[in-house]
């Protein structure tokens, strides 16, 4: 244990990795690197009083899958460590999601350690990944063409809640610690199957790049170390950006892309699509460039994913939008929840007038309260200012740039004796204008995102 654990100590305690009232699960297959995970943690206790769960998922894509879980079994019981278990048909996964066979054991693997973690108090994931590992997905990601997400895609700790305390070590280091310890681990079989790329570029290509730089392993981690920076500072980024500007949780609007830097509209593109189908499985560069240059046609269909551009918004092909209707009662702040917006109403002693249609201001003698704040209603119609005669609503919003399906976007305003007032991002109804004898105070409406 002396090989190892020192280092170990200290990378969990300067990264703060695990505190005393944690929970680590840690995933367990029984392999090099996870027994010498579950033993290194086993150790931690002495020093830090956690708890351990151990987690492993039979995959059922092996013949010795049986024989594995067996192994696994005996080795947590001989320990007293707890061992939760899950059996799943990730080939049956793979075909009915349409996705590759690593991708796919990933993603159950990962859901399998998440709902564990929903049933334990200041849960940790802990997975086994090497520096190794980190190496080799380095060049997978490399191959096939990532960017900065996918290059710097294993780290040390992500998001609090998942860790890997063995990325400081290589495999040939956890191989030695396992040998002068005389500790077995089960032998998985697949790991030599040259049909994956991830095999592949262990037994051919790592080799042959250690024979030009021996160093090559430190270099690559210290260059995704790099890149993880980059790429955080872009993500939180795009997520500012999506913060201000999502409406609903599903509606993109191309105002909040335009004139930024393609390579953070590519990430603002990455993390809607994200948050709609909850992971980017399938989705390529490709797809995203296509919506991060403005596409052309209304329908773009992605993998597992339909959405619509119309008018300058991006939006589920059914986006269902909820009805809503809220009365306002005087000055104050009015969150409009349904539709992601916020009303403020504040009495004015000097007209302005407003800059936009999205700010009206009227006489306070014509207000009757409680006024209602309500999503559009198909018979909705009335006399804009300045002209002679009454318009539908839906026609006012679809000039305003609204596609219908968005309609409830914009609330209609309604005075307490039944009349239409205005509805946002259109002019107001004639009847409430301001005329140049009529004296204050006024009432000011504004709608924005919230």
């Amino acid at each position: 244990m002396d090989i190892l654990f020192p280092r170990f100590l200290e990378n969990v305690k300067t990264h703060r990795l695990i505190s005393s009232r944690d929970t680590v699960i840690a995933g367990f297959s029984g392999g090099k690197d996870s027994v010498t995970l579950l033993l290194l943690l086993l150790e931690l206790k002495k020093d830090v009083d956690f708890a351990l769960v151990a987690a492993y998922l039979n995959h059922n894509l092996r013949p010795d899958a049986v024989a594995e879980e067996a192994w696994v079994r005996d080795f947590c019981s001989q320990r007293g460590i707890r061992l939760e278990t899950r059996s799943v048909a990730v080939e049956r996964v793979r075909i009915r999601e349409k996705m590759n066979l690593e991708y796919a054991a990933s993603m159950v693997r990962y859901h399998f350690f998440s709902e564990l973690a929903g049933r334990f108090p200041h849960a940790k994931i802990a997975t086994a990944h090497n520096r190794t590992d980190l190496v080799e997905t380095f060049f997978i990601k490399l191959f096939r063409g990532s960017g900065l997400q996918g290059l710097s895609a294993l780290y040390a700790s992500k998001e609090k809640t998942i860790i890997r305390p063995l990325l400081i070590f290589t495999q040939e280091e956890i191989l030695e610690f396992l040998v002068r310890r005389r500790i077995a681990y089960y032998h998985d079989r697949s790991n030599q199957d040259p049909t994956f790329l991830r095999n592949r570029i262990r037994s051919d290509l790592l080799p042959a790049v250690a024979k030009v730089e021996p160093r090559f392993a430190e270099r690559v981690f210290n260059s995704v170390s790099l890149l993880q920076e980059d790429y955080e500072f872009l993500k939180d980024t795009a997520g500012s950006i999506l913060a201000a500007g999502l409406r609903c949780g599903k509606i993109l609007p191309w105002a909040i892309l335009e004139g930024r830097h393609l390579c953070l509209r590519r990430q603002v593109v990455r993390e809607y699509l994200r948050r709609l189908k909850g992971n980017l499985a399938d989705i390529t560069v490709e797809h995203v460039d296509a919506l991060a240059s403005r596409p052309d046609a209304r329908g773009i269909s992605l993998p597992g994913l339909n959405l619509r551009f119309e008018k300058g918004f991006f939006f589920p092909e059914k986006p269902r939008l909820a009805e809503y209707s809220y009365a306002v009662r005087g000055e104050e702040t009015v969150r409009l929840v349904e539709i992601g917006s916020q009303v403020t109403v504040k009495k004015k002693s000097r007209f302005a007038k407003p800059k936009d249609n999205y700010t009206i201001v009227v006489p306070a003698a014509s207000l009757i309260y409680p006024l209602t704040l309500r999503s559009p209603q198909p018979n909705d119609a009335y006399q804009k200012i300045h002209t002679n005669h009454r318009q539908a609503v839906k026609e006012m919003i679809r000039e305003a740039g609204f596609p219908a399906p968005l309609r409830s976007l914009c609330p209609v305003l309604v005075n307490g004796d039944g009349r239409l007032i205005w509805v946002c991002g259109s002019p107001m109804a004639d009847a409430f204008t301001v005329r140049s004898d009529e004296q204050g105070p006024y009432i000011q409406i504004s709608v924005k995102p919230s």
